[in-house]
Formats: C-alpha cells, structure tokens, sequence
C-alpha cells in the first residue's frame, strides 16, 4: 500500500509543478477608442449611446469628470498631463475608453500689422505673454519682410515698386 502511495504522491507533486494550478494568461494592453484634447481649465460636454454608471480616471488631478446625466458628461482639464477614462455601465462592463491630453493654458496670439501680410507671434498664458520664437528679430517699424530678406542678402530680387 506504501508503494502505491508515494508514487501517486511524486506524480501529483510533479503534474503540479509542471502544469500549475491554472493556466497563465499573457498580460494584454489596454488600448482607448479615442482620445480627447482639451487645455487646462477648459471644459468639454460628450454623450454616449450607452448608459454609465461610474467614470475611472488613471491619474485624479489632471482632468475632472463630471456626469450630468447617465449618458451625458463633462470633462474638464485641471493641469497639463495625460490620464486614461474608463466609463462602467451598472453591471460593470467597460462602456468607453478614452485618453485624456490637457495641454497647458496658453495660447498663440498673433498680432497682425495693416501695411504687412505677416504677424507677430506671442504665446500667452493668463499671466504673462512672450515671443513665440525668442530667436527672430522682430521687423522694424515700416520695414516688409520682403526688404529684411533683401538686407540679410537671402533674396537678390530687385526692389518692388509701389504702384
């Protein structure tokens, strides 16, 4: 009987280690249908054809989800940065995915010259504005782009006439 025994043993001990309990599962990513680009302190309304129960953000303070009704809700960016949303129907079950980017407040202001087809770029915040390129020589009051080119020897263009 003790012969029995031991063998039967060694062979569960072996089919365990060998087989498992459960058969592993490759990890799988997780991908979002859409994503959503929204700037900080800007608000967005969407709808889905689905009802949802709960919403579940990746990261809690880079955008606000606020429902408004079972189908309709808000998102709104707090501070730059990227989340994922996840919307859950009342069973449970996955009803929207989607990325979240919040770029930051500050947009580009271009001030344009009447005598000139070209402007001046700044980007501004709610704070503060600066020149969207540091780099370039702002035009002189009167001058075209056209003669700033002709002076840096870019252009051997002779001089329109204005007519």
């Amino acid at each position: 009987m003790k012969r029995m025994i031991l063998p039967a043993a060694l062979l569960s001990l072996f089919a365990f280690c060998v087989g498992g309990t459960a058969s592993a599962q490759r990890m799988q990513e997780i991908v979002a249908t859409e994503t959503i680009e929204l700037r900080a302190e800007q608000a967005r309304t969407f709808t889905l054809d689905q009802p949802v129960a709960r919403f579940s953000l990746s990261v809690e303070d880079i955008a606000q989800v606020i429902p408004e009704t079972d189908r309709v809700f808000t998102i709104r960016g707090l501070k730059a940065g990227r989340v994922m949303m996840t919307a859950y129907a009342a069973d449970g079950q996955v009803v929207h995915r989607s990325n979240i980017i919040v770029d930051q407040t500050q947009g580009l202001v271009k001030i344009y010259r009447a005598d000139v087809k070209d402007y001046v770029g700044f980007f501004c915040t709610s704070r503060s504005c600066g020149r969207a390129d540091p780099d370039a020589k702002p035009l002189p009051y009167g001058a075209t782009p056209e003669a700033q080119q002709r002076s840096e020897g870019s252009s051997a263009a002779p001089p329109r006439e204005s007519r």
